[in-house]
């Protein structure tokens, strides 16, 4: 009866193992991929030949200005995936747990791309995005380098916001 015990609880053993790597597997299967990058790396992501406008956000996940544009963003996106118009999300979280960042990104719907910006903490690279950036976010850059366009908002979007800076850009 002993024998029998140890065999039921060593075979119970494997199976949960089992089902946990499954799970884990499956989750992580649905988890967007981030890619963490430099500045360079970044900007050869919007900067390109294209005529794609790319609308960049920057955000932290314990900005809460950042976390109520989330659905504003997220909607433009899916109003515009289809058209020559591209959002890539920036996280400026820079040592954040990856677990941490699937977490929010699932619990934001952000389904454009998600990059983490990897660089100093002493913020000498803001020029490099743009000249008059003082650090503050939510910032959102439009991007359109076959039209010469750049405009940079250190605010939050509200609803048909961006839809408005495009239209008064000439996009």
């Amino acid at each position: 009866m002993f024998w029998q015990t140890i065999c039921i609880f060593n075979c119970m053993k494997k199976i949960i193992l089992i089902l946990i790597t499954y799970f884990s597997l499956l989750i992580t299967s649905f988890a967007q991929d981030v890619k963490v990058v430099k500045i360079e790396e970044l900007k050869k992501e919007y900067i390109k030949a294209n005529d794609t406008t790319y609308i960049v956000n920057f955000f932290a996940t314990w900005c809460g200005p950042c976390v109520q544009e989330m659905p504003v963003i997220n909607k433009f996106y899916l109003a515009t995936k289809n058209k020559k118009i591209q959002v890539l999300f920036v996280s400026l979280d820079g040592g954040i747990a990856p677990a941490k960042l699937s977490k929010f990104i699932k619990k934001q719907k952000m389904e454009a791309p998600v990059f983490v910006l990897n660089e100093s903490s002493d913020f000498s690279w803001l020029p490099y995005i743009d000249k008059r950036w003082q650090g503050s976010i939510p910032a959102t850059m439009i991007v359109n380098s076959n039209k010469n366009v750049k405009a940079f908002f250190e605010t939050p979007m509200e609803n048909g916001q961006l839809e408005f800076y495009l239209k008064k850009l000439g996009m």
